[in-house]
């Protein structure tokens, strides 16, 4: 694959990964707005994060085994277009229940992205050049939450709340359209019995008792829930609570996903060099450092905007370094049901953040309290699983 292919390449998968950051990002500076015309608190408006996530973890549960049945091109051609369909139904929900089932059946949709773009990688490299090419992808679908708050924030100033949404459905066309053109199936061999009731179970059974796949699950499902519990806070503390304008808060949003976008460089830099055992451990000790310092400034009354952004920018760092790296180890195990193994992890993880942005929405009081929490378990949590589990992996 020559530089100009790569690149084209690594942008389409980094597209199909950005559906869940599109669909949740730009929605971001909408959300004082939605809860406002919807007359609900805040924080049910962010608990309709976990809802929407809920939905993202069921569908990669599914589309996993019926990609390596089917490939991958249909399955994710699919999952665009119920994207796509319920962007455009969204802004038509006359209360908070009816945008929230919505949102569901949109981070069903959602799932086919993430899901696929694994088992792609899959599909074509090895455990070690799998985990550096998923770090490029991540580094570049990284672009989109820096980018997507400005947008919804733009889209909230001058036009309604359910702009956002239309953004949604524009951006999934393009991919769409680009995926017909452009992408080529990459599962050379189908699993005619995928899709076998018996077959599947034996599968996951075989996945889920997997120690190798246990472990590297865990740690980077935990680790990425604390990101959930930000999401599902961090529009009404800012812009409710500390008195941020929508474009100053996408500012400060930026800031924080910039760390992602460092963590995910570093990561694919030194993958193949350090191996991803190594990587992970440095990902852990920024991220455990990170919460530590944000619990005892949150315990301290400190609450500032500062105080809030600068750890978890940090943090960023660090889990993004965990996430690749966590999602190749897992899925090495297993070459012949790299869709199931995808799947099986996907569902941990979005489920994990799903839980973790409901608590965070339920108990928000307007302080970063509920946030520390999230984010503490999602430090302390993962550091332990790794010391105490690292002799079994390799």
């Amino acid at each position: 694959m020559n530089n100009i292919r790569f690149y084209i390449f690594v942008t389409l998968v980094a597209g199909f990964s950005s559906l869940n950051p599109v669909a949740i990002d730009i929605f971001l500076p909408a959300m004082p707005a939605i809860a406002l015309s919807m007359a609900v608190e805040p924080g049910i408006v962010g608990m309709s994060i976990g809802i929407f996530t809920i939905g993202t973890a069921i569908g990669q549960i599914m589309f996993g085994p019926i990609s390596d049945r089917f490939g991958r091109k249909p399955v994710v051609i699919f999952g665009l277009l119920l994207y796509i369909v319920a962007a455009i139904v969204a802004p038509y929900s006359s209360n908070i229940e009816i945008l929230s089932s919505v949102r569901f059946i949109q981070g069903v949709g959602a799932a086919s992205g993430r899901i696929i773009a694994v088992a792609i990688v899959r599909d074509l490299h090895t455990r070690e050049e799998a985990a550096k090419l998923l770090s490029h992808i991540w580094m570049v679908s990284t672009f989109m939450p820096i980018v997507n708050p400005f947008i919804g924030s733009i889209l909230v100033r001058y036009f309604d709340w359910s702009s956002v949404f239309i953004c949604m459905a524009i951006f999934a066309g393009v991919i769409v359209v680009l995926t017909v053109l452009y992408f080529k199936e990459t599962l050379i061999q189908k699993n005619l019995n995928a899709l076998n009731p018996i077959q599947m179970l034996g599968n996951f059974k075989t996945i889920g008792t997997n120690r190798t796949f246990l472990i590297y699950m865990l740690i980077g499902s935990i680790s990425v829930s604390s990101l959930y519990g930000f999401l599902a806070n961090v529009a009404d503390l800012l812009i409710t609570q500390y008195k941020q304008s929508p474009t100053v808060f996408a500012g400060q949003f930026a800031i924080v996903m910039l760390g992602s976008l460092i963590g995910s460089y570093i990561s694919g830099r030194l993958s193949i060099k350090l191996g991803i055992n190594r990587v992970i451990k440095i990902g852990i000790l920024i991220t455990a450092s990170a919460s530590t310092a944000f619990l005892i400034l949150t315990l301290s009354g400190i609450f500032t905007v500062a105080a809030v952004i600068l750890p978890y920018t940090i943090q960023r760092v660090g889990e993004a370094m965990i996430s690749a790296q966590t999602m190749a180890g897992s899925i090495s195990p297993f070459p012949q049901n790299a869709g199931a193994a995808s799947s099986a992890l996907g569902f941990c993880r979005q489920m994990t953040g799903a839980m973790m942005a409901i608590l965070v929405g339920y108990f928000a009081d307007g302080t970063p309290f509920p946030m520390a929490i999230a984010m503490i378990f999602g430090g302390i949590v993962p550091a332990g699983i790794y010391f105490l589990f690292k002799p079994h992996i390799n």
